[in-house]
């Protein structure tokens, strides 16, 4: 009642300039709000200009580096086949080594790089998980051989399964390198693969030096490099600390998940993930035949 009665007492020109106050006032927000709408639409499409531009520069270095190295690597797989002199042939391995390390490092950086980008699309296909694990064994010869490390593999299946086989060796890679790494000299590395549940369990285990429990929320963070419990600092290990969470973001996308455990004196890490249909494989397939044919065409003409 009381302000019905101010408002009594208020002249009308009072209130149309109160009204016309307000109004300028709203007035000005929404020009305020059409100009910072403007901001947010140009800055966006400055972003995905960013996004196309940094997607264009990443698979412009990863031609630059891979299309050579790729030949470096099968020239020196060539020349080890070549028996020469012992002086010789050491420098053919050591060379074989390091480019090994190098392909190695750069298929991370590049994963990571796509990763953060948002091109990790999955590209199904079928997949002999024993032959993509003998793969990923030989290109850490170097290291097994130096260690005197065995390996216990026992794949439990009986027929391929569907899934993307360049994520795969991506993942198994920096597995497999770690429990090389951390095993110590003459012990075992167990892999070991079942079904359960229409889950594929995958599982890597080594002896040496343990990744505590305690680490488990970092682990997985990128540019956290492993630290064993019997050598904190692990100053001579090679790597950038991407491996894990490389390893985390792949096993998300295919839709699993990724942990460990630990003993006194074992490391296991533990790879579930859901059995992909068999149709998404046949589509790949399919939708790529076309280009196989005429490719095989050309071939034969040329031929």
């Amino acid at each position: 009642m009381s302000e019905n009665r101010n408002f009594d007492n208020v002249s009308d020109a009072i209130l149309l300039e109160e009204v016309k106050r307000r109004f300028d006032q709203k007035n000005s927000t929404l020009e305020e709000m059409e100009f910072l709408t403007k901001k947010l639409y140009l800055l966006n499409e400055k972003l995905k200009e960013h996004d196309s531009i940094k997607g264009e520069f990443l698979s412009l270095i990863k031609n630059v580096f891979n299309n050579p190295l790729s030949s470096l690597l099968n020239l020196s797989s060539m020349m080890r086949k070549n028996q020469d002199t012992p002086k010789t042939q050491q420098m053919k391995i050591l060379l074989d080594m390091e480019l090994r390390k190098l392909d190695f490092q750069l298929n991370n950086i590049f994963t990571a790089a796509e990763i953060e980008a948002g091109e990790i699309a999955n590209y199904w296909s079928e997949v002999d998980l024993r032959l993509l694990i003998d793969e990923v064994k030989e290109s850490f010869n170097y290291l097994i051989e130096e260690k005197e490390l065995r390996f216990d593999v026992d794949i439990s299946l009986d027929h391929l399964i569907v899934s993307d086989a360049k994520k795969l060796n991506t993942i198994f890679s920096n597995l497999i390198s770690n429990a090389c790494e951390y095993s110590f000299r003459g012990n075992k590395v167990a892999i070991h693969a079942r079904i359960y549940n229409e889950i594929l369990v995958i599982s890597i285990g080594n002896v040496g030096d343990i990744i505590e429990k305690k680490d488990k929320k970092e682990i997985f963070s990128r540019f956290k490099k492993v630290r064993g419990r019997y050598s904190k600092a692990r100053e001579g290990v090679d790597g950038l600390g991407l491996g894990l969470s490389i390893v985390g973001s792949l096993v998300e996308s295919l839709d699993g998940e990724v942990d460990y455990d630990s003993s006194e004196s074992e490391t296991v890490f533990t790879l579930r993930m859901k059995l992909q249909d068999q149709k998404k494989a046949e589509a790949l397939m399919s939708e790529s035949a076309n280009e196989f044919m005429f490719d095989d065409t050309q071939e034969m003409k040329e031929f």
